[in-house]
């Protein structure tokens, strides 16, 4: 896993970065606010929030982040209650791959490894871990279930309520 405090404040080092959007947006004014909050990480946002509320799917945003982040765009979902999960490509001899989700009910977001194309996936050694701990096969496949981004709700529009 990659330090990102440490790397904040430093160069950037852009990669391929995938965000997953979805929940329930409360009415036209929180649509035009998560548009504002995307269009900084991501040029089409405007495009790309209407066409997946038209078609009822979840929101994927898709650019060159530094170091994989959008921190504003997270907490915006966050604070929305909205479902997220961000991807990253490697950065070689920097970090890895990996992927970070929220959903409501979390505490705080998770983050795991990832393959280049954003699926969860397992060290050896996390999975000694795992075993060495008791959590069985099935447990373990749930885990990581959970961190792929096709169990992102589709994005959705609440009626402003009077």
């Amino acid at each position: 896993m990659r330090d990102r405090r440490a790397q904040e404040g430093t160069m950037g080092e852009y990669v391929m970065t995938t965000v997953t959007i979805g929940g329930v947006l409360k009415g036209q004014g929180a649509v035009e606010a998560l548009i504002a909050a995307a269009t900084a990480y991501f040029a089409d946002a405007d495009l790309d929030v209407r066409d997946a509320l038209t078609r009822g799917t979840s929101l994927t945003l898709e650019a060159l982040q530094n170091f994989g982040n959008t921190p504003d765009l997270d907490a915006f979902c966050r604070t929305h209650g909205l479902t997220w999960h961000r991807a990253w490509v490697a950065r070689v001899g920097q970090f890895g791959a990996g992927l970070e989700y929220w959903r409501p009910g979390l505490e705080r977001p998770v983050e795991e490894a990832a393959d280049e194309a954003g699926a969860p996936m397992m060290t050896w050694a996390a999975l000694r871990r795992w075993h060495q701990g008791g959590q069985t096969l099935a447990e373990l496949i749930d885990h990581l279930g959970q961190a792929d981004a096709a169990t992102v709700p589709p994005l959705s529009l609440a009626a402003d309520s009077a």
